[in-house]
């Protein structure tokens, strides 16, 4: 399995270049049926425009714009299909719960879902379960879950303070920043004769 750093470059090499060259086969594609799919269907076949006209330009946007949507929607898709368990969601209680209903929350679902009482197979989602239930108990380890999410588990035995779980959390994220800046950077001094840099020019 791949780690964090490696998905985001992997992420950023797949945004710099998949859509310029889906971009370019879809628009092959889309020219390419103008002329077969007509005959079939009974009609005249169309000349695509040439290369250079308004018309082809249109067509360059259309179809890039088609391969963004996709890689979003698929990128969205595998984001949320990868994303861990919402602690709150799992204890099925809300961001402002107090401890008292928390506490309920967390032996309700022990009862049900114990790996006593239904097997190996639940023992990793009672381990979450429970990850869950320590984070949300402590008001500073609550403040830092609901803004750096549930790495904040892993900090728990170097991080006592507020600004302790800030400063990592912040130091954590930064990397993600910095890489996407240099990234963007670099994609704007070198991409520019791609064909979004094209599309992006003529909108």
């Amino acid at each position: 399995m791949l780690s964090s750093s490696a998905e985001t470059g992997l992420r950023m090499i797949g945004w710099a270049f998949l859509p310029d060259l889906g971009a370019r086969l879809l628009l092959r594609v889309l020219r390419h049926a103008q002329v077969v799919v007509p005959p079939l269907l009974g009609f005249k076949p169309q000349t695509p425009p040439p290369p250079g006209s308004p018309g082809y330009a249109v067509q360059q946007r259309i179809s890039f714009s088609v391969v963004i949507l996709l890689y979003l929607i698929y990128t969205s898709i595998q984001a949320y299909i990868q994303a861990p368990p919402n602690f709150y969601e799992l204890l099925g209680v809300f961001p402002d719960v107090d401890e008292s209903t928390l506490k309920a929350a967390f032996r309700n679902f022990a009862r049900y879902n114990h790996p006593d009482r239904v097997g190996a197979s639940g023992e990793q989602r009672f381990i979450a379960s429970r990850d869950a239930f320590d984070t949300l108990k402590s008001s500073t380890k609550r403040f830092a879950y609901d803004r750096f999410g549930p790495e904040v588990v892993s900090w728990a035995a170097e991080c006592t303070t507020v600004g302790d779980y800030l400063e990592r959390g912040l130091m954590a994220s930064s990397g993600f920043y910095l890489v996407s800046t240099v990234a963007m950077l670099l994609y704007a001094i070198f991409g520019q004769s791609g064909f979004g840099a094209f599309v992006s020019s003529t909108v």
